[in-house]
């Protein structure tokens, strides 16, 4: 009897286990061809979320509404990392979101200031400073260089991010000023005529 306790024991932890194990949502990494890496940690109003939280969060990024990579928490000796591996069939230039699924209210959640541009191999974060993904929105639309303020420099900032094709680093949330998903000459517009209009 005290074998079938153990047993049972067992069976209801590998179930519980494979259960926790499930994801919101699904890539299939054979269907692309290039990858790059996102070291990440997830903050609430600008508070770091303890690491036993990340049990009840998922991370996964996205390009438009196709999930394209699913966080995976790593623990090497006392330390715990997050990443995902975010796969594309392009090898630059895509626009990159992230969104996270709570699993306690069950309900998917906006990751804010947290658009990068896809790079073949490329690496955004590391474990010892990890990519800062957002449940509360932490940037100023029209701050396109991340200064704490609206002013040209963040209309030559989007006119450099878009001559160098993303080479230079923006806040791509704050400069979508017209919120049609690109970074084009007409957020520049949309900045300068904010500005002169405030």
């Amino acid at each position: 009897m005290k074998n079938v306790k153990y047993l049972l024991g067992f069976v209801f932890a590998l179930w519980a286990s494979a259960l926790s194990a499930q994801t919101h949502w699904s890539v299939n990494p054979s269907d692309f061809e290039y990858q790059m890496t996102v070291w990440y940690v997830l903050q609430n109003d600008k508070v770091t979320l303890p690491v036993a939280d990340f049990n009840n969060y998922e991370v996964a990024a996205f390009v438009g509404d196709e999930c394209r990579g699913i966080g995976t928490v790593i623990t090497n000796g006392g330390n715990t990392s997050c990443q995902i591996i975010v796969r594309s069939n392009v090898a630059s230039g895509e626009k990159v979101t992230f969104k996270c699924y709570d699993k306690t209210a069950m309900e998917e959640k906006e990751l804010y200031g947290s658009a990068v541009v896809f790079e073949n191999l490329g690496q955004v974060g590391m474990p010892s400073s990890p990519y800062v993904l957002d449940l509360v929105m932490q940037y100023i639309p029209g701050d396109a260089n991340g200064d704490g303020k609206v002013s040209i420099a963040d209309a030559v900032a989007v006119i450099d991010y878009i001559l160098s094709d993303g080479a230079t680093p923006l806040v791509i949330e704050a400069a979508d000023m017209n919120g049609d998903g690109k970074i084009s000459i007409a957020d520049a517009v949309a900045i300068i005529d904010y500005i002169l209009n405030n």
